[in-house]
C-alpha cells in the first residue's frame, strides 16, 4: 500500500495560466450632468482584467469610471478582494488596479506583453462576457491595424481589429498570441458579425510609461486640423512638387502646440523625417500604412516634434 500526495496545479488554456485572468466587479455612481447635483444613482457592473507585473491588474478605464467601490476575484479563487485605483488614463481606456492584500497574488505568474500582431495572426480573448459566470476563451485572426477613435476618449490611437466574439464583460480582458498580451478587449461594432477591438501594446507600454512620469497627461496633439492633397488643382494652388505627399493645414487652434508655429495654408510634408502621403498617411511596418497622427501618438506631452511643411 502506498499513499499519493495530491498537488494543485494551476489550468492552462490557449498557452497561459489562467490565475493571472481576474473578473473585476465595480459599484459606481455616476453623475447626471443635465441635473446638477443629482446622479444616475448606484449600480454595479463587472469587467474583465489580467494581473501583469508589479502585482498590478490592467483593466479599461471606462470599467471603473466613477467608481465607489472596487472587489477583484482570480479564475483560480471564489474569494472577492477589495482592489483600489493606482492609475486611469482617459485617452487611452486603460487603468491599473491595487489590490493591498499579499495573498491575492500568491503563485500567481503575472501575464506577460509580446509585440503587435500582423494581418491574419491568430488571437485567444479571455475574459468574464454576459452569458455566464465562468472563463469565457473565444479565438479568432486580427483583420485590420488602423487609427480609430476610441469610446471612452474619442481620441483617435492605435487600435487592432479582430474578429473573436467580444461582449459586454469581456471589456478590459486581455487579449493573447502565444501566451502573451498583444492587447486588451475594448469596444465593438454593435449589429456587426464580430467586429471587436482591442488597445494594442504599443498604446498600453505608452500608458505605462505614462504613469511611470510625474505628471501623467495622457496622448500629445498638435491642435490642427489637415486636408489631403491628392486633387491636381489643389497640388498646383499650393506649389507642391510632384515628387512629394504632403496635407494643407485648414486650422491651427488657439494656444495649441502649433499656435504662432503652423498657419492655415501650410503644407505639412514631413513629420520627424517620416515623409506624409497627399492621403494624410506614413509608412508602416514592410507595406502598411497609418495615420499621420501615430507619428505624434507615440510621443509623450512636452516632448518634440520636428515638422517639414511647404509655406
Amino acid at each position: 500500500m502506498f499513499w499519493v500526495v495530491l498537488m494543485g496545479m494551476p489550468p492552462v488554456y490557449a498557452g497561459v495560466k489562467t490565475d493571472a485572468l481576474v473578473r473585476v466587479f465595480v459599484n459606481k455612481n455616476s453623475m447626471d450632468y443635465l441635473n446638477p447635483w443629482q446622479s444616475h444613482g448606484g449600480q454595479m457592473v463587472t469587467g474583465s482584467g489580467c494581473i501583469i507585473a508589479g502585482d498590478r491588474i490592467l483593466t479599461n478605464a471606462h470599467i471603473v469610471n466613477d467608481y465607489t467601490f472596487i472587489q477583484v476575484r482570480k479564475e483560480s479563487d471564489p474569494k472577492k478582494y477589495v482592489a483600489t485605483v493606482e492609475a486611469i488614463g482617459q485617452d487611452y481606456d486603460l487603468a491599473l488596479l491595487r489590490v493591498e492584500n499579499p495573498e491575492f497574488f500568491q503563485g500567481v505568474s503575472p501575464l506577460e506583453f509580446g509585440g503587435l500582431p500582423n494581418l491574419q495572426d491568430s488571437v485567444t480573448v479571455l475574459g468574464y462576457p454576459m452569458g455566464g459566470e465562468q472563463l469565457s476563451i473565444t479565438a479568432g485572426a486580427v483583420s485590420r491595424v488602423e487609427i480609430i477613435p476610441y469610446a471612452q476618449s474619442h481620441r483617435e490611437l492605435l487600435s487592432v481589429k479582430i474578429d473573436a466574439a467580444i461582449n459586454p464583460g469581456n471589456s478590459g480582458g486581455p487579449v493573447l498570441k502565444d501566451g502573451n498580451i498583444v492587447g486588451v478587449a475594448m469596444q465593438v461594432i454593435t449589429f456587426s458579425q464580430n467586429i471587436g477591438y482591442m488597445i494594442p501594446v504599443p498604446v498600453i507600454t505608452h500608458f505605462l510609461d505614462d504613469v511611470q512620469r510625474e505628471h501623467a497627461e495622457g496622448v500629445p496633439a498638435l491642435g490642427i486640423s489637415t486636408h489631403n492633397t491628392d486633387n491636381k488643382s489643389t497640388r498646383r494652388y499650393y506649389g507642391i512638387p510632384e515628387t512629394e505627399g504632403g496635407v494643407v493645414v485648414t486650422h491651427v487652434a488657439p494656444f495649441s502646440s502649433a499656435d504662432g508655429l503652423l498657419q492655415e495654408g501650410d503644407v505639412i510634408l514631413e513629420l520627424d523625417g517620416v515623409p506624409v502621403g497627399s492621403d494624410g498617411t506614413v509608412p508602416f511596418r514592410d507595406s502598411e500604412r497609418l495615420d499621420m497622427s501615430s507619428v505624434i501618438n507615440s510621443k509623450h506631452v512636452g516632448d518634440e516634434v520636428h515638422v517639414k511643411y511647404l509655406r
